[in-house]
């Protein structure tokens, strides 16, 4: 019977007796372990290593002519995952050391002992399936990463951008995972002409082509390491790109890379697009600006200049200072509206935007967005001077980035404006707390709806868009205990309620509250009543017959 499991073993001594001994005793052992040829020197040991593949060697040092250590050298090239056995006497121990450098997993004493050579191979066949074992389990890991590479590195890229990660240290681990060596210190936006037509057939090229263009710019990274791209919208690629060096040699080593870009797209799709790019970042955290930035550089690239150009955020910036005009007047009106926090007159002064920048609403959506990004990127610009309140700003203006970039039509967009406006440019006076007062809603109503379940901070805060420190810390400001407690107590109190009004165990009234482990359920109970959950109903029960 064929077994995967049985070792094919090769027996190497010069004494022919000693080879039939072992076959011998291996037959009576009736282990999985099987003899597949026998080499009565080291010459003949190495070709049939060679021929049969052996998985186990049981090897003698002393032979004529080519001995154990030579032949074990040369085995260890032809298949290095094999186990080699010395078979030596007590007055060859000085071998020993050179055996461990080749790689020997055991040595055996002659005369051998059958119980002693039947337990050396069993455990030397153990030893091998378990690594065989790691090994496939490794191989099978290795397939599935390379299968979820491009989610885990869109994953990467999105919670960069939008502000998600945290700490430096879990960006770093998960850097390396997607095989990024260096982390991302600029952004670079790749904006497309439009091909769009609107018949199936057209939506369908358009579809194409822009796949076609986020494998250009991948390929691109590969030649220009190290980098993310990031799908954003119809016709917008974000690219997150980092490098060695100074920012002078990273800068010039960036617009390379958006010459590159530019020059494939013509050649390979004859398609014409913008790069925009932004200012370096000194840390991770001011990424999402360096997007927006990006962004913008390359929206209004291709409104100013056309495609196939490289914009960068400040060339932009001086070109429109220099051109002036209505633009330039109608964005400072915008602004300062915005920090009046006046929602209305907001809403005004946007239908008023679109008809001097624009004439009317008749205008390329993407091109108003593109203006409006700008307004954004210059609105969160005074966010340094907030102090405390910093991180509370950084993660309103993600949030708003986000929200622009779903917006569908006009009057979504002038619904933003408004919002934007009531979000206010005083969080010390509280004019912000809107945005967060309704995010800690929102918790709320999360954990009331799923409090059977396990919830954790870090969870929660992605749901509501703030980082866990800064939502932490407005939760309990504004419910008046931390997250875990509220938590805790809505739990307690539900179970109170089930074990006052139902006749279930007490195990499964733990589980529809959030604990499946019935022990742990009752030492959380106890702690918060001062007495366990069986005991809790006894005494409601005896209440409420007495009433």
């Amino acid at each position: 019977m064929n077994n995967v499991n049985e070792m094919r073993l090769l027996v190497v001594d010069d004494e022919h007796l000693e080879r039939q001994a072992i076959r011998l005793i291996l037959e009576r052992a009736e282990e999985p372990i099987k003899v597949v040829g026998e080499a009565r020197n080291g010459r003949q040991a190495v070709q049939l290593a060679e021929e049969l593949r052996p998985d186990i060697i049981l090897l003698d040092i002393k032979m004529p002519g080519m001995d154990g250590l030579t032949a074990a050298r040369e085995i260890r090239k032809i298949i290095p995952a094999s186990a080699i056995i010395f078979l030596t006497a007590y007055n060859e121990f000085d071998y020993v050391q050179e055996a461990l450098r080749i790689g020997v997993v055991d040595f055996l004493l002659k005369p051998i002992r059958s119980q002693e050579l039947v337990d050396v191979l069993k455990n030397t066949r153990v030893q091998l399936l378990r690594e065989r074992e790691e090994q496939s389990e490794h191989k099978k890991l290795q397939e599935q990463l390379a299968e979820a590479l491009p989610w885990l590195r869109l994953n990467l890229g999105l919670g960069l951008i939008w502000g998600l990660w945290e700490e430096r240290a879990a960006v770093e681990q998960q850097a390396r995972l997607v095989r990024l060596e260096v982390l991302p210190r600029v952004a670079f936006g790749v904006y497309m002409e439009n091909r769009l037509e609107g018949s199936p057939a057209s939506l369908a090229r358009f579809e194409l082509l822009r796949y076609q263009l986020q494998r250009l710019v991948e390929d691109a990274l590969t030649r220009h390491p190290w980098g993310l791209c990031l799908p954003i919208s119809d016709r917008m690629l974000i690219g997150l790109w980092g490098n060695r060096g100074s920012e002078q040699e990273q800068g010039q080593r960036l617009r390379q890379l958006a010459n590159d870009i530019i020059e494939t797209a013509a050649d390979r799709l004859s398609l014409g697009v913008t790069v925009g790019l932004a200012r370096f970042c000194e840390d991770i955290s001011q990424l999402p600006r360096a997007a927006w930035e990006a962004q913008t550089a390359a929206h209004l690239g291709m409104f100013y200049l056309g495609p196939e150009q490289v914009v960068h955020v400040d060339e932009l910036e001086r070109k429109v200072d220099k051109d002036g005009g209505v633009y330039a007047a109608r964005e400072r009106e915008l602004l300062e509206v915005l920090r009046s926090g006046d929602a209305e007159e907001a809403r005004r002064m946007f239908r008023e935007f679109l008809i001097s920048v624009f004439e009317g609403r008749g205008t390329d959506l993407h091109l108003i967005k593109a203006r409006l990004m700008g307004v954004l990127v210059a609105f969160s610009r005074s966010m340094g001077s907030y102090g405390e309140h910093a991180e509370e700003m950084v993660h309103a203006y993600n949030k708003f980035a986000r929200r622009l970039s779903l917006c569908l039509s006009v009057e979504e967009l002038e619904e933003w404006m408004a919002e934007l406006a009531l979000s206010g440019n005083n969080p010390a006076a509280g004019q912000a707390g809107a945005m967060v007062n309704s995010a800690v809603k929102k918790a709320l109503n999360y954990i009331q709806e799923n409090y059977q379940r396990e919830i954790s901070l870090t969870d929660l805060s992605r749901i509501i868009f703030l980082s866990p420190d800064y939502f932490s810390k407005a939760f309990k400001e504004q419910v008046g205990c931390t997250f875990s407690e509220y938590v805790l107590r809505l739990r307690i109190e539900k179970a109170k309620k089930l074990l006052a009004e139902t006749d279930l165990p007490v195990g499964e009234v733990g589980r529809q509250v959030g604990y499946p482990d019935p022990n742990y359920f009752s030492r959380v109970f106890s702690r918060a009543m001062g007495m366990p959950p069986s005991r809790f109903r006894q005494i409601t029960a005896r209440c409420s017959q007495q009433v």
